[in-house]
């Protein structure tokens, strides 16, 4: 049962959240751990390549950073940064058949097959991910979004330099990430904006402004077929969906963590 997210809630609730496996949360831990290290060590911000901050600004709802050419990448260091996250998730999912199927994968294919233009190379490199994993029958999701942490030093670098212009961005109409065109993983209701809405892009560590209303999916402005469950237990937690795109969006309200 759907309903406009202007009134009622969704008369719907889960009971309990079940918590988090510990082994994904210990690889969630050491992922973010290994990250942090690699983007300590990548060099200094001169490799940063520099552009007139209006060009950022004026991003609109398409476009990145990275199709700009603003996001160095070092094609060596990112296959290494992959490779380490794979024996992570190797490590603490031993059994799991993408585990298993990716001591074997061509990934110095996937490398040389890939256009290195800074706004065709990542895209097509995900492209063969993700036909490897059709073709073997694996987890498609999992593993570009190991692709897209490996990438996330060199993003974070790039968001660092150009923060300030990202946080002036003329449009709170994007719903994928200005840096990487991720779609976000999460959003945040502000509470010092009176629950003005946020998205987040975990591996490039930005958040950027969104309508309060609409899917960041498929932009649907229908609101009868938008909504959202509340959770049983946590006032701050909701998860907003869309009928249309079939798509949902975890979301915090930072208003209920005022006294």
């Amino acid at each position: 049962m759907t309903t406009n997210i202007q009134a009622a809630p969704v008369d719907r609730r889960l009971l309990e959240i079940p918590p988090a496996p510990p082994e994904l949360a210990e690889y969630c831990r050491r992922l973010e751990e290994l990250v942090a290290e690699r983007e300590r060590e990548l060099t200094a911000p001169g490799a940063v390549a520099e552009v007139d901050g209006e060009a950022i600004r004026m991003l609109g709802k398409d476009g990145s950073l990275e199709e700009m050419g603003l996001v160095e990448i070092d094609d060596g260091q990112l296959a290494a940064n992959f490779w380490q996250i794979v024996a992570l998730f190797r490590e603490i999912f031993p059994h799991d058949p993408l585990a298993l199927a990716l001591a074997q994968a061509p990934v110095g294919e996937w490398f040389a097959k890939a256009d290195h233009s800074p706004d065709r190379f990542f895209h097509q490199l995900t492209a063969s991910l993700a036909a490897w994993a059709r073709e073997h029958d694996l987890d498609e999701e999992t593993l570009i979004q190991m692709m897209h942490w490996a990438a996330a030093p060199f993003r974070r670098r790039a968001v660092a330099h150009h923060r300030e212009d990202l946080q002036q961005l003329v449009t709170n109409e994007r719903g994928c990430c200005p840096v990487c065109s991720r779609t976000a993983d999460l959003a945040e209701l502000n509470a010092a904006e009176h629950g003005r809405r946020y998205l987040v892009c975990l591996p490039c560590e930005l958040r950027w402004p969104y309508k309060r209303m609409g899917c960041p999916h498929c932009d649907n402005q229908n609101y009868d077929q938008l909504g959202y469950l509340l959770v049983d237990g946590y006032p701050a937690f909701r998860i907003y969906h869309c009928e249309q795109c079939k798509g949902y969006l975890k979301t915090i309200d930072r208003r209920e963590d005022l006294p």
